[in-house]
């Protein structure tokens, strides 16, 4: 096939690069797409799929942002997600998610900061996203620290916090758990081909180029950054890469 970009120099499964990246380090963060209550249900349903290789590495637990501690607790004592009437936890792929981690025995992790940014920080300022970056970092730190012996952890997160570097003054959640704790972990970003409103995807033309690669590999494909195609921007920003040929917000 002739193609106006380049492609990797290996593409991978979605399942093969978690697998990957549990050979590589004790922590693997994987990001959704989502925009307010908006989201990528494709990069759920790819994190699902995903459970099952990393259960296969021998992973029994899952912190999520988008937990509450109170909710965890109830899924953990019950083995069952309470029912939960608004926000992320009431969309139904969601649901899918955690349900399958239940299904298969894991434990889940609660990292969201559950207090507000300290009083001196102006609210949404790069101050208080820091703050917020850094508390999540540092609980997931203490949540590794209570596992037993050389346990991996999968995380599951948001867009952005999972960028392995800073841009400008923003210092991610995953840049400062590397800092904090001196454990490097494996990010696979799923979110560069999504349509963001009023921003063109920096995937969109590998997907449109190598749609029939996504297809065969069940519509979700990657390849690890040390692989990444010439023209590929921030390769260092994460360890793998997952585009799609689903990439709308719904």
């Amino acid at each position: 096939m002739t193609a106006r970009v380049p492609p990797p120099r290996q593409w991978h499964t979605p399942e093969e690069l978690v697998a990957i990246g549990f050979d590589r380090s004790r922590a693997v963060m994987m990001n959704e797409a989502h925009a307010g209550f908006l989201r990528s249900i494709r990069t759920r349903e790819v994190g699902r799929r995903a459970l099952f290789a990393a259960h296969d590495a021998g992973v029994r637990h899952l912190a999520m942002e988008a937990l509450s501690g109170r909710v965890a607790r109830h899924a953990n004592a019950t083995r069952q997600l309470p029912s939960v009437e608004h926000g992320y936890l009431s969309q139904p792929e969601m649901r899918a998610l955690i349900e399958a981690a239940l299904e298969l025995g894991w434990t889940l992790i609660q990292y969201e900061v559950e207090t507000r940014p300290p009083s001196s920080l102006e609210p949404n300022s790069t101050h208080a996203v820091n703050w917020r970056e850094e508390q999540q970092a540092r609980n997931l730190i203490g949540a590794l620290e209570d596992l037993a012996g050389d346990a991996p952890l999968f995380v599951w997160c948001g867009n952005d916090h999972l960028a392995k570097r800073g841009l400008d003054d923003f210092r991610p959640m995953c840049f400062r758990f590397a800092e904090l704790s001196g454990i490097v972990p494996f990010a696979v970003n799923q979110i560069r081909s999504v349509e963001f409103p009023g921003q063109a995807p920096h995937a969109g033309l590998w997907v449109t180029a190598y749609a029939d690669v996504l297809a065969r590999l069940g519509g979700a494909a990657g390849f690890l950054a040390e692989d990444a195609p010439a023209g590929w921007g921030f390769p260092e920003s994460a360890d793998a890469f997952v585009i799609a040929t689903d990439n709308q917000l719904s």
